[in-house]
């Protein structure tokens, strides 16, 4: 009697392991489809949001219009490019880290193809700030601030 409760139990523990596998796999599946799918509707990201896929669209920024000029470049993401590219020059961020802090940017936001927004903080204190770009002849980017707004 032991015995088959035993088994039935490890029956029980791997039907509902492949149960919860299974629907991992189908939500990787999905996500795959959605990404694929980005590129035919404009769509610019995706989100799981309570275990739901969410279509994103990037409202300020339109990569046929605004990325145009990148892409011409060689660029095939011209958002990822200028938001990784922003995170690598800290030194445009126009507060100092305090508390041995280190300043980084956060949420960046591209607002057309000549502006961005963002803020940044160092876990201490915090700003936003717009910043124009553009991208030159060797296929980099320059920013340059325009305004910024910090802490009083």
């Amino acid at each position: 009697m032991r015995t088959i409760f035993i088994i039935f139990t490890i029956l029980i523990l791997f039907s509902c392991q492949n149960k919860v596998e299974t629907k991992k796999m189908r939500m990787e599946i999905d996500s795959l489809t959605l990404k694929l799918k980005l590129n035919e509707n404009n769509y610019d990201s995706i989100k799981i949001q309570n275990g739901n896929l969410k279509k994103e669209i990037d409202y300020w920024f339109d990569r046929e219009y605004d990325g145009i000029s990148f892409t011409n470049f060689g660029i095939e993401n011209p958002k990822d490019f200028i938001i990784s590219s922003l995170r690598k020059k800290t030194e445009l961020i126009p507060l100092k880290a305090v508390l041995g802090g280190t300043m980084r940017f956060g949420n960046i936001e591209l607002l057309s193809r000549k502006w961005l927004i963002s803020d940044y903080n160092d876990g201490h204190i915090e700003g936003r700030a717009i910043y124009e770009y553009k991208l030159n002849n060797n296929g980099e980017l320059e920013f340059q601030l325009i305004k910024s707004i910090t802490p009083e």
